[in-house]
């Protein structure tokens, strides 16, 4: 009786070590999406811009000594996206006139104008905080008074109805 306990033990273990192994019968369970609260990490998982850190602030303000306007996610994000260095110009320099930086569909956004001049003149920077894909918007009433200039991550650009008021302020 011993020895019949003895060959099953050492059959069970043999079998629990055969299914720690490689089989090619096991490779089609792991083909098999994973489920929905076990998702696999991407593949290269997108790093944290650490803009969300601005939203409540100004774009003048500064987090760790770095404005909104010179941070390297902002500054890479609009030299990527708006190809009108004009424009590009015009949306990343200091002193205009602006909202508190905050948080719109997902995307840490920047809301600034002309001084003086804000219904006609503004424009509106939106970033992605994970990844920092960028969108902007441009609104010049002397080009075109009912629509906005979008330069759009991954280089599209559009005119949209209306100015670049998002957010609290939009109606």
């Amino acid at each position: 009786m011993t020895d019949r306990r003895s060959t099953c033990a050492l059959l069970g273990a043999t079998l629990l070590l055969a299914a720690c192994g490689p089989s090619a019968d096991r490779t089609a369970a792991t083909d098999r999406p994973a489920p929905a609260d076990q998702a696999a990490p991407a593949s290269a998982p997108a790093a944290d811009t650490g803009l969300a850190a601005y939203v409540g602030k100004y774009p003048f303000d500064k987090v760790d000594g770095v404005a909104w306007t010179d941070h390297p996610a902002v500054k890479a994000g609009l030299a990527a996206t708006v190809t009108d260095a004009k424009i590009r110009q015009t949306i990343a320099a200091a002193g205009a006139t602006a909202a508190p930086i905050e948080l719109y569909q997902g995307k840490v956004m920047s809301w600034a104008c002309e001084a003086h001049n804000c219904g006609p003149h503004q424009w509106a920077v939106l970033i992605d905080p994970a990844s920092g894909a960028t969108d902007a918007c441009y609104h010049d009433e002397d080009v075109d008074a009912g629509r906005s200039h979008w330069f759009l991550a991954g280089g599209t650009e559009e005119w949209r109805d209306g100015n670049c008021q998002l957010g609290q302020d939009e109606g």
